[in-house]
């Protein structure tokens, strides 16, 4: 942890319970219950066996599939309080998905980080261009800001993936996975960056990852 209020958690969890909710109503939980506190400006790295339930967990947490039972606060709110675009502002997400799109550079993908910012029609202001440009070159990909995304290697898209989180501008980043199918010095990297991204942006970092050593690296808590 480096700054940010002590008294306020950026993410609270109180006997959270997590899993999936069938079509017939009978609950399948992961685990649970959890109870967590998380620090403005925390990286924080999850650790655990494959199927343990730590993708679930972060898209819980990002508000992208419900709880079972239990709360998750956001600042202080309770997420089943927020809407849509209001979490859009809070809690950005980079899934450990690769991205399959044609015909899209990569200052327009990075630009896609702005929507819960710009009007219905989407047009970028002055300070939306501000805000691309400066995630881009703090995850150095401005070089490849014309390139199609197509053509860019896994940490290159990694990269422009986190870039278009931090264009996004939102107090709390979750990363599934963000070093998988990456070489070492990828890795490395990658994790780096969102260790610089807690120091000098104050940004709340939770990740999933199998490299513990690197983790134990850069990681205020695991």
């Amino acid at each position: 942890m480096r700054t940010g209020e002590l008294n306020k958690h950026s993410i609270n969890l109180k006997d959270l319970q997590i899993g999936y909710r069938t079509p017939l109503k009978n609950n399948e939980a992961v685990f649970g219950p959890v109870n967590a506190e998380i620090q403005p400006a925390e990286m924080i790295g999850i650790i655990g066996r494959n199927g343990i339930g730590k993708s679930t967990l972060l898209r819980t947490i990002a508000g992208l599939q419900p709880q079972l039972k239990g709360e998750i606060f956001i600042n202080g709110i309770a997420n089943n309080k927020i809407k849509v675009k209001e979490m859009a502002r809070m809690v950005s997400f980079v899934s450990t998905e690769p991205v399959h799109v044609q015909q899209i550079r990569v200052n327009e993908l990075v630009a896609m980080g702005r929507f819960p910012h710009t009007g219905w029609l989407g047009k970028l202001s002055p300070a939306d261009k501000r805000a691309i440009h400066e995630a881009m070159e703090q995850t150095g990909v401005n070089h490849l800001m014309y390139k199609p995304v197509h053509e860019l290697s896994d940490g290159e898209r990694q990269k422009v993936m986190i870039a278009r989180a931090l264009a996004q501008d939102t107090p709390v980043i979750i990363l599934d996975e963000p070093t998988a199918f990456l070489d070492l010095p990828a890795r490395y990297e990658i994790l780096s960056i969102l260790n610089d991204l807690t120091f000098n942006n104050d940004k709340t970092i939770l990740f999933s990852t199998h490299d513990l050593s690197i983790a134990l690296d850069v990681a205020d808590r695991l």
